[in-house]
């Protein structure tokens, strides 16, 4: 049950981030929020906004993503978001402001999809190329959404510890 829950969870957080754009605070964020903190990222990573960070929140991103660089971090009501370079794949996370991660959101390349998820994609849908693919970490569980392309048609699925799944279909349109 535990499981299910998680799986519904992380496949709801794909269907949201999958119907806008893939980084929230290009969306969410309004950048000339005030906040009450004064500090700014780690001192080993590069931070290249003028957004002042929550001690909590530079602490715990400094811990999870030591080889991180690019950051451009935002603020919004309480959570933080962050667009970074992570070992050189773009990734974007939200913090609370206790410093507690609500998720991350990595670009992959398909070497980096799961042995299972890519062989199903090589077989079932040899047709299609990569059109694009993140990893989706959030609340203890990782998916991956990948979304294919061929000539007539993008088709999305998702993969989680319960399987693959197809949640999109689309006609490309001639104009």
């Amino acid at each position: 049950m535990k499981n299910s829950i998680k799986a519904i969870t992380a496949t709801v957080l794909i269907t949201i981030l999958s119907s806008g754009n893939l980084y929230a605070q290009d969306a969410y964020i309004n950048a000339s929020a005030k906040t009450p903190y004064s500090t700014t990222a780690g001192a080993n990573t590069s931070n290249n906004s003028s957004v002042a960070i929550n001690p909590l929140v530079s602490a715990k991103f400094s811990t999870l993503f030591p080889q991180a660089t690019n950051q451009q971090w935002a603020l919004n009501n309480n959570s933080s978001w962050v667009s970074f370079l992570n070992n050189g794949r773009k990734a974007s996370a939200s913090f609370t402001s206790k410093g507690k991660m609500n998720y991350v959101i990595t670009d992959c390349a398909m070497e980096q999809l799961p042995g299972s998820f890519r062989k199903t994609i090589s077989k079932e849908y040899a047709s299609y190329n990569l059109y694009n693919a993140i990893e989706i970490k959030a609340y203890d569980a990782v998916a991956y959404q990948v979304v294919l392309e061929n000539a007539s048609t993008y088709i999305t699925l998702k993969f989680t510890s319960d399987g693959i799944e197809e949640i999109q279909q689309l006609k490309k349109t001639v104009n």
